[in-house]
């Protein structure tokens, strides 16, 4: 036969020719993935040109990766070790003083690949409709952006996360595991889920016991030898998850409850009402996908509320994997139901882009003033932040901070001065002593300066430098 013919519709093909299509497509897919994973990276760089600095944790880490580089890690004080995180600031610190930096970039491409990741599973669930939907939702999620902000490393757990679960609907599943993996080192919770699609995986092919066996052994080995080294307890980080915080679910009266209801508010009316839409649908259609991403979530939260009543603080970032996974299961079965009911009845082709559009904005307007507070409130602080490497060097620089004796300043700003000082965490304390310096910092315009100076009554002060928010003060060189 000869001429030229029209490529049938993939729908119409025979079964073997259906297969190689798809394959085809998939690999066409695969091939766009890396450069849809650097335009993550060049957004985030673009987010750059705003006030950026690193909070808390960050911060450590940061320390954590230049320390490793020296070979001289301390961990006595600080966050939960993660692995993965520390892994990739021992690189960035063979920059330098743009370590910082790039971990933020780091950070936040990792949340626009979570967000990239949510269009690609909902896509794979529903078609691209819906997984723009997800996508543009989870975006705006106050509670995502702003971890994304601050670059705490939620961003890339979700990432990792929806990456492993969209490959592994795929049939990849040797990537999703190890995808799995690197969702583990970062957050434990991971862990027994990653253990039972391991034990599945080597269960219908023998061959991968290896590599699922090494994937096993990097979780507790990378998780645990860093700690005993840098602290000497095998379980520094799990103890440090123990210590009691104010305001926490653990805190809490029952704190398997409260870490179920913040859960629950964390979606928002809007979602729940999809939610309930979409669990409903996909039983009625017994839809296995739906209903099985339904069940990790519901384990995952649960198992967060078991280990906060089991004395874990039971922080609401813990909650942010299944959370970002529950947006995508609301809205591509909300998605599901529409198309269903789309061909039974004579409804316009553009009418489920519209309704589409219509779920979205209802899910996304309550929370576009909470994002933008956020990420006002990120911007406040990574300014106050990045005033305190100009108060050092105007204060004579690290070498002349660290000579007068011990070195303090306010609770959550211990990492960024051990940074600026080029000191391990445990070195950098809360309380003022004579002799020693201290970094006074005043958080919000109504806050006192911090920590106070009473411990240093009768001793003679002087301030080194100041700027809007600090001010460094020392008894080194004062009359007396």
């Amino acid at each position: 036969m000869t001429g030229q013919v029209a490529d049938p519709p993939v729908a119409r093909l025979p079964f073997v020719s259906r297969w190689r299509a798809g394959a085809g497509i998939e690999r066409l897919r695969a091939g766009r993935a890396p450069w849809a994973l650097l335009a993550c990276v060049a957004l985030a760089a673009l987010t750059l040109l705003a006030p950026s600095q690193p909070t808390y944790d960050p911060w450590s880490w940061i320390i954590w990766g230049r320390e490793v580089l020296h070979l001289d890690l301390s961990t006595t004080y600080g966050p939960s070790w993660k692995p993965l995180t520390v892994a990739l600031t021992t690189v960035f610190a063979l920059f330098g003083s743009a370590a910082p930096l790039l971990w933020v970039l780091a950070a936040r491409a990792g949340a626009l690949a979570g967000v990239l990741f949510a269009f690609r599973l909902g896509r794979r669930l529903a078609g691209p409709t819906a997984g723009a939907v997800a996508a543009a939702v989870l975006l705006v999620a106050p509670w995502f952006m702003r971890n994304a902000a601050m670059a705490n490393s939620e961003g890339l757990q979700v990432a990792f996360a929806l990456a492993a679960i969209e490959r592994a609907l795929a049939g990849r599943r040797g990537t999703a595991f190890w995808l799995g993996v690197g969702l583990g080192l970062l957050r434990p919770e991971a862990w027994p889920f990653i253990g039972l699609f391991g034990a599945w995986l080597v269960w219908r092919d023998r061959t991968r016991l290896l590599g699922v066996a090494a994937g096993f052994a990097m979780l507790p080995l990378l998780w645990l030898v860093p700690e005993k080294l840098g602290s000497g307890d095998w379980l520094r980080a799990a103890h440090r998850a123990q210590q009691p915080v104010s305001g926490t679910a653990a805190d809490a009266a029952s704190p398997l409850l409260t870490v179920l209801r913040e859960g629950w508010a964390m979606l928002g009316g809007p979602l729940h009402w999809a939610l309930g839409a979409a669990l409903a649908v996909a039983l009625v259609r017994r839809d296995l996908r739906l209903l099985a991403l339904a069940a990790l979530v519901a384990a995952w939260t649960l198992l967060v509320a078991q280990m906060s009543a089991s004395g874990y603080s039971g922080n609401a970032r813990y909650l942010i994997v299944p959370a970002a996974l529950t947006i995508v299961v609301a809205v591509c079965g909300v998605a599901g139901a529409a198309s269903a009911l789309a061909r039974r009845l004579p409804i316009p082709r553009g009418a489920g882009i519209v309704a589409a559009a219509a779920l979205a904005a209802v899910v996304v307007t309550p929370w576009i003033t909470p994002a933008r507070l956020s990420l006002r409130t990120v911007s406040d602080q990574a300014r106050l932040t990045a005033q305190l490497a100009e108060v050092v060097q105007r204060a004579g620089g690290p070498a002349a901070l660290r000579h007068c004796g011990d070195v303090a300043t306010g609770a959550y700003l211990v990492p960024a001065v051990a940074w600026q000082l080029g000191l391990h965490i445990d070195q950098v304390h809360l309380v003022a002593t004579d002799p020693g310096t201290v970094l006074r910092v005043r958080t919000g315009p109504q806050s006192p300066s911090l920590p106070t100076l009473l411990p240093l009554a009768g001793a003679p002060v002087r301030t080194l430098a100041s700027a809007s928010d600090w001010r460094a003060v020392t008894t080194c060189g004062a009359r007396r």
